[in-house]
């Protein structure tokens, strides 16, 4: 794969001048068109499937944002739109800078091309960035919204930039704190006024254990014992920047687990040793505890689940778990008390965050499962409060 880019800036002090931008790009096009540099280039096809805007904090994060372009422009040749954003500067900063994205598979052939504008904000003219991303938005594909923070309350730009967007992509595992971030993201998925929807990149991390837990209900001789559950025990690597807090996939996974078997919380919450939780459930006249604690190893990524165990009346266990190297997940089963058996190892390949976001790019409808986790995760932690 080979990737090009070309840049130009085109800073404004009082705003970004959209009709410039968008000359240059159709200068930089055809300067692509027409390039023969060695024979390399025989052509290049602009393409333009969505758009997306990319939120980042850092001039750090700038280049992270960049490399993680190249990955997708293969599979989603768009109109990048990425917002560099200094909200602590004093001084008012807003300048924009066009460049084009290209790939290519093989030496020679022809390349797909998108294209990127990049705008710093800093300081009061932070409040204007929204007012320059929209004329810049191609019209009839559509937009994405990747927010790499944490939307905070009352945050007027994401609020601004997430009416623009029919999808916005954010990642929990990144919530500085877990319990308020994660009460934060409920709400703002029950608020039907949004236009757009929400979207987590660390749901799909759970994509694998979701699949491996639900399997076990498609073994015959395993749904009486599944009908039984008493206890659910959750292990997880600590959050590395809330070390106190659940695990934010943690608690989704509970979330998911209780919203899909009808659980219903009950009002009573015993709080265990240091950040260790364990919660009531009722399912019909049975009682159900779920306990969530910290592993104690410190080998693995922060927040990462680390396994699963569900016990059930006569002797019935079924258990999800990380292998010590990290790389694969094995499920185990047991029945009546007969000696525990292996159901299965699988491949456990952590994926960039690039993949995931290509992933995230191919949907547009709302994912009623992962927003009745969330709702479900945030009533635990409401109980935990009180």
């Amino acid at each position: 794969m080979e990737t090009q880019a070309g840049t130009g800036s085109i800073p404004s002090a009082r705003g970004i001048d959209a009709g410039k931008l968008e000359k240059e790009l159709a200068a930089k096009w055809a300067s692509e068109t027409d390039a023969k540099s060695d024979g390399a280039t025989a052509g290049v096809t602009r393409a333009c499937v969505l758009n997306l805007i990319v939120y980042t904090t850092s001039l750090e994060g700038r280049d992270e944002v960049d490399a993680l372009l190249d990955e997708l422009v293969a599979r989603h040749p768009s109109r990048a739109l990425v917002l560099v954003v200094d909200r602590e500067a004093t001084e008012a900063k807003l300048e924009a800078s066009a460049s084009t994205r290209c790939h290519s598979s093989a030496k020679g052939a022809k390349q797909i091309c998108g294209e990127q504008v990049t705008v710093e904000a800093a300081g009061p003219a932070v409040e204007n960035v929204s007012t320059a991303v929209a004329p810049l938005l191609v019209t009839d594909v559509p937009v994405f919204l990747w927010w790499k923070d944490i939307p905070h309350y009352e945050d007027k730009l994401f609020d601004r930039l997430s009416e623009l967007a029919d999808r916005v992509v954010i990642d929990s595992a990144s919530f500085d704190h877990p319990h308020d971030d994660l009460n934060r993201l409920a709400q703002l998925l029950a608020d039907r006024e949004r236009p757009a929807v929400i979207s987590d990149l660390n749901w799909g991390r759970l994509t694998a254990w979701r699949s491996l837990v639900a399997s076990f209900w498609d073994v015959a001789d395993y749904k009486q014992s599944l009908g039984q559950i008493e206890r659910v025990v959750l292990e997880y690597e600590r959050p590395e920047k809330a070390p106190g807090e659940i695990s934010p996939k943690a608690l989704l996974a509970v979330g998911w687990m209780a919203s899909r078997l009808g659980w219903e919380l009950e009002p009573s919450v015993i709080r265990l040793k240091e950040d260790s939780a364990s919660f009531g459930f009722r399912s019909g006249e049975r009682s159900i505890e779920v306990a969530l604690r910290p592993t104690k190893s410190t080998k693995r990524q922060c927040g990462m689940l680390t396994s699963l165990t569900i016990s059930c009346a006569e002797g019935g266990e079924f258990y999800v778990g990380l292998k010590p190297e990290g790389t694969k997940l094995e499920t185990v089963a047991q029945i009546g008390g007969r000696e525990r058996s292996v159901g299965r190892v699988l491949n456990y390949e952590a994926r960039t965050e690039g993949q995931r976001l290509s992933s995230e790019l191919e949907i547009l409808s709302r994912d009623l499962v992962y927003e009745e986790a969330v709702q479900s995760a945030a009533r635990l932690l409401e109980r935990l409060e009180r």
